[in-house]
């Protein structure tokens, strides 16, 4: 029997080492652009608010067919921010993501494309969220946040 082997996918193993930089207030969150499905640009009208759930869930949107849970990245590094924009940047996270795959982070902006030599590398060694940079982990979103909040 011959044993035979996938070829890599060419994009996969170019966007490897690609990372897209997002900018939050000061910080910069760091998303691996193999998980980045596209970018978008959300109407505030467009999103549909969660209100019993946790703060950190903005809310949901309808795109292209997919329904998209949004998770606001300001809340997400403790920012303080005076509630949304009219316009916002959304990074949708595709499967390659993992346990976040198919949800929107939205940011302030998005800075563009940066090659992985350019980054600090503890970005990748440590999961420290006390700098002003960081790469976008699933460990920093909190295990409960998909369950509805039961007040009283």
């Amino acid at each position: 029997m011959i044993a035979t082997q996938t070829p890599p996918n060419p994009v996969q193993t170019v966007l490897a080492d690609r990372f897209i930089s997002t900018e939050i207030d000061r910080f910069t969150l760091i998303f691996p652009a193999v998980w980045v499905a596209e970018i978008l640009r959300i109407e505030r009208s467009q999103i549909l608010d969660l209100p019993f759930y946790d703060p950190l869930l903005t809310g949901i949107v309808h795109n292209n067919g997919l329904i998209i849970p949004l998770i606001a990245a300001a809340r997400l590094l403790k920012v303080e921010q005076l509630g949304m924009r009219e316009r916002s940047i959304v990074i949708r996270l595709n499967e390659a993501a993992g346990s976040l795959a198919n949800i929107g982070v939205v940011v302030d902006r998005a800075i563009g494309t940066t090659n992985r030599q350019d980054l600090p590398s503890d970005l990748f060694t440590t999961a420290a969220t006390d700098g002003l940079m960081l790469m976008m982990r699933p460990e920093l979103i909190p295990p409960g946040l998909w369950q509805p909040r039961v007040n009283g």
